[in-house]
């Protein structure tokens, strides 16, 4: 009678969740939502196939009801100092505050203070580097000198910082170079006061530009790419802080499976005592979410826009081509330096912990993992009704990289250059800095202590005459 009653209540389950049209069925889910149709009917083409394609339409079926949605409903904690900051405190908790937990506990909060630093001071040293050093030594900001060199003598950028026109190619240099040829150059106009016209025509010290306009935006959009994965794994640690219960619950447990004795599933299995402790995301308490959010989530949104905010200028200030195509590993270096830290100086237990915690799911999917292959099979069927022209067909997160290319470059453009009289885009006047070094607090809130600049200029955009 109980089975009896259980079959009945599935099917009446099924009669009212898969008699929808197709049409008000997937009206009614949205783009985000798995079609609903009615139940597949095993008497049409399907009885025609063989059972080699039979069972790859139900493991399709398999796949659009059980994997499509992980990528915006599941959260996987990584092997960083972030998640083992969040996940190794809560454990300790779940098993009583055991004092070699502790002592991990303390550590994990040590690493992420640790990577903190590091990345801090690196992304200062190159703030230091870009806004002190480089004015000291004369530098202006990039922009497009020389970024249309293909067009000159008459297309735009043709002129270079020094005043003059490219004209080819062979006339741009580093800005290293160009700085050594322009100085041999004023000294022997110093020195040979009576030949300086000479000297001017037989001396060229060319012009300092850019070598390649098109692969710098390219390896900005790759650097973009760098934070996009770094931005998606800190909005899911928001997402699991606002998704797990407000209570304190055990994040793991000892479990044997009940189908065979321990004995025999070690045996056969090759498992041992620790395959049976599990651990999962639960519940935590407001204090617990609360420090995770100011201690550990808002500081790592303020690192990924430290990084992306100076590494976007250091990128756009390297003229060459394949320092441009270095400095891009460089940087994206910099966003691995937690997963870093945590593999060198992580106790092996936190390496065990967070390879084998549970992913998070943000939504209840056990109904889908009790289908019927006949209710599967209704959903790939209404699956091949959609219009091929829909929102999934979007890479969402690719055009989100894309316009965070273009919003931290033309920050870039606006912040450092200016449109030209003769056409093009050219530095910004140039003032040298009154400090040698640069204020931490300008580094930390720059809108709030801009650092300080002497009045005059050191280099101003030269006029161009034909």
């Amino acid at each position: 009678q109980v089975i009896v009653a259980h079959n009945a209540a599935r099917l009446n389950r099924a009669s009212i969740e898969f008699t929808l049209a197709p049409e008000r069925a997937m009206a009614d889910n949205g783009d985000d939502t798995e079609p609903q149709a009615p139940l597949f009917d095993k008497t049409k083409s399907y009885n025609a196939l063989t059972e080699a394609d039979k069972s790859a339409h139900l493991a399709g079926a398999k796949v659009i009801t059980l994997l499509m949605h992980k990528d915006t409903e599941e959260c996987v904690m990584s092997l960083s100092v972030y998640d083992q900051a969040i996940v190794m405190p809560q454990v300790c908790r779940s098993a009583g505050y055991p004092k070699s937990m502790v002592h991990l506990s303390i550590r994990s909060f040590v690493f992420l203070f640790v990577n903190f630093f590091l990345q801090g001071f690196i992304l200062y040293m190159i703030c230091q580097e870009e806004m002190v050093m480089d004015k000291f030594a004369g530098q202006m900001h990039l922009c497009d000198f020389g970024a249309n060199i293909e067009r000159c003598p008459d297309g735009p950028n043709c002129v270079g910082p020094g005043g003059t026109n490219y004209e080819n190619p062979g006339r741009m240099h580093s800005f290293s170079a160009w700085a050594t040829r322009s100085f041999v150059r004023d000294s022997l106009r110093t020195l040979f006061a009576d030949k300086i016209d000479e000297i001017d025509k037989t001396f060229d010290p060319g012009e300092y530009g850019l070598e390649n306009y098109w692969v710098r935006f390219v390896c900005l959009f790759i650097f973009m790419m760098t934070g996009m994965a770094d931005l998606r794994v800190s909005m899911d640690l928001v997402s699991i802080l606002r998704a797990l219960p407000t209570s304190a619950e055990p994040w793991m447990e000892y479990k044997v499976p009940t189908w065979d004795t321990k004995e025999n599933v070690k045996r056969h299995l090759g498992k041992g005592e620790i395959d049976f402790v599990t651990f999962k995301l639960a519940g935590m308490s407001l204090k617990w979410k609360l420090l995770n959010m100011f201690l550990l989530v808002l500081p790592r949104f303020a690192v990924l826009w430290g990084i992306l905010n100076f590494g976007t200028v250091y990128l756009m200030e390297t003229a060459g081509i394949e320092d441009v195509v270095i400095n891009v590993t460089a940087l994206a270096f910099i966003f691995k330096l937690d997963e870093l830290i945590f593999s060198c100086f992580s106790h092996r237990a936190a390496h065990h912990i967070l390879s084998n915690i549970e992913p998070f799911s943000l939504s209840d999917r056990s109904a889908q993992e009790d289908f019927t292959p006949e209710e599967c099979l209704s959903y790939l069927e209404a699956d091949k009704n959609r219009p091929l022209l829909h929102m999934n067909l979007l890479p969402v997160r690719m055009l989100m990289t894309l316009c965070m290319a273009l919003l931290f470059g033309g920050k870039y453009y606006y912040t450092y250059c200016e449109r030209a009289p003769h056409g093009g885009i050219v530095s910004k006047s140039m003032f040298l800095p009154v400090e040698q070094v640069y204020p931490i607090v300008s580094f930390l809130f720059p809108t709030l202590f801009p650092a300080h600049s002497r009045p005059e200029p050191y280099w101003e955009m030269p006029v161009f005459e034909d």
